[in-house]
């Protein structure tokens, strides 16, 4: 099965509101209590339109369908998605700020099969010299067994 990793686009928002909560409820669940992950749908994890917009998202297709996404931040805010958003979204400083690595999501039927790297790649590869730091990676602490291998370097 061909797989590509693509910028994200405006049109792909309705794939990926799709995509975020297979992906969590089936990979969260043995990390968090469906509560948990009930209330992590509602109100953090959602479609960020802010990385769509800035060109730091990508997503993952394979026969013209997306079975991941991820991308990597210039701006302030660490996790999640537009509902939660209550201010502007300012720029980060690249002399003094990492770009933030964001909103990584896979379907399950791909789940450990290097989506996460190879989005990785493609937004280090953009992101080239437009912040003097290195990313950073914050997943949350019970998510943690799911870093991508370059992140523990």
């Amino acid at each position: 099965m061909s797989l590509h990793f693509r910028l994200a686009a405006p049109d792909d928002i309705p794939a990926l509101q799709a995509l975020i909560p297979v992906s969590v409820r089936a990979l969260s669940a043995s990390l968090y209590t469906p509560a948990q992950i009930d209330a992590a749908l509602v109100h953090i994890f959602g479609v960020d339109t802010q990385l769509i917009a800035d060109g730091t998202y990508y997503v993952a297709v394979a026969e013209d369908r997306v079975v991941g996404c991820g991308g990597w931040s210039k701006r302030k805010t660490l996790f999640g998605g537009d509902q939660m958003k209550a201010a502007e979204d300012n720029l980060l400083d690249p002399a003094v700020d990492a770009a933030r690595i964001r909103a990584f999501f896979v379907h399950p039927d791909w789940a450990r099969r290097g989506l996460a790297g190879g989005s990785s790649s493609c937004a280090r590869r953009r992101r080239g010299s437009r912040a003097s730091r290195a990313p950073s990676w914050s997943p949350p602490c019970r998510a943690s067994r799911f870093t991508p291998r370059w992140a523990m370097r």
